[in-house]
Parts: C-alpha cells; structure tokens; sequence
C-alpha cells in the first residue's frame, strides 16, 4: 500500500502551500492573511488546502516543524551538532522571514508549536518535574536568542548561536 501522505505530488503540494504562505507574510501582515490569499498564490484549490491543515496556523507549524525539531532535539538522544549548524545557518539565511515571524503576532504561536516539541523530549526524561513550564522556558529563551541575533541585535557567527543554543538547553 503507498502512503499518500508522502507521495511527490503531496510534497510538491505542501511545500507550493508553504512557498506562498512565505512570500505573502512577506508582502502583508499574519492577521490579513486569508487562507483564500494562500491557494490562490500556491495555485491549488481549496479542498487540497483543507486535505492537508486546518488553517494558515497549521500550515506555519508544520512548515516550521522540520527545524524547530532539531531545535527541540538539543534535549536528547537524536541531537547532533552539524544538524543544529545547518538550522541556524538556514535561519539565517532566511533572516527577512524569520524577523517577521519571530518578532510579529505569530510568535507566541511559534513558541508554542516549539515548546510543544521540547515538552515530548522532555517527558522521557525522569528527572523533568514539569515539562511543560520547562519547555515553555526553554523555548522562549531559543526564540530570544535567534531573534536578537536575526534582528542583528547581537551580532555573532552561526557557530556561537549553535553553541549558545546548545548550551542554554543543558538541564
């Protein structure tokens, strides 16, 4: 049986979706943004939008999950250092949206799908009290710290912010 879920023309779909999402948060702000704005970019029709999210939130989310994944990984098994480079790298590079959606009124839903990813890794780890207020702080100091450094209020090299990163997350 194939998965559809992971055929090329649903990736391709998704990541037209995403694309769109991109350059329209660019051009407008988050809270003007309609659904309606996003197919008609992605040029896709309304049903294949509601096929794969709810709403433009949900669409965020998953396009933010891959690195905000390798963020959250930092608290276990599966971190690995070039992996957190290449996401920071790539934060960078694409600094214009990140200073939008880091800074904007999609933030606190950003530091919520992130804490969300932290608090499952937390939850294997015993000696977590509460992980969910661990990862709520955990992820609101990862989103200050990128955001500072994206908005060039603290310059410093991809390599520090990895460090830093890395180092605020040890328990």
């Amino acid at each position: 049986m194939v998965d559809l879920a992971d055929s090329r023309p649903v990736q391709r779909t998704k990541a037209a979706l995403f694309d769109a999402f991109v350059e329209l948060v660019l051009e407008r702000r988050y809270d003007q943004l309609k659904v309606a704005d996003i197919i008609a970019r992605a040029g896709v029709g309304r049903s294949t939008f509601y096929e794969h999210y709810e709403g433009k939130d949900e669409l965020l989310k998953a396009g933010l999950s891959g690195p905000f994944g390798v963020l959250a990984d930092m608290l276990g098994p599966r971190h690995d250092d070039a992996r957190l480079l290449a996401v920071v790298e790539h934060f960078w590079e694409n600094r214009r949206v990140g200073n939008v959606l880091f800074a904007g009124p999609t933030r606190p839903l950003l530091a919520r799908t992130l804490a969300g990813l932290i608090e499952a890794r937390l939850q294997a780890r015993p000696e977590v009290e509460n992980p969910a207020l661990q990862a709520a702080q955990l992820a609101g100091g990862q989103m200050g710290l990128l955001s500072a450094w994206l908005s060039g209020q603290a310059p410093a090299t991809p390599a520090a912010v990895a460090g830093m990163l890395y180092a605020a997350t040890r328990l």
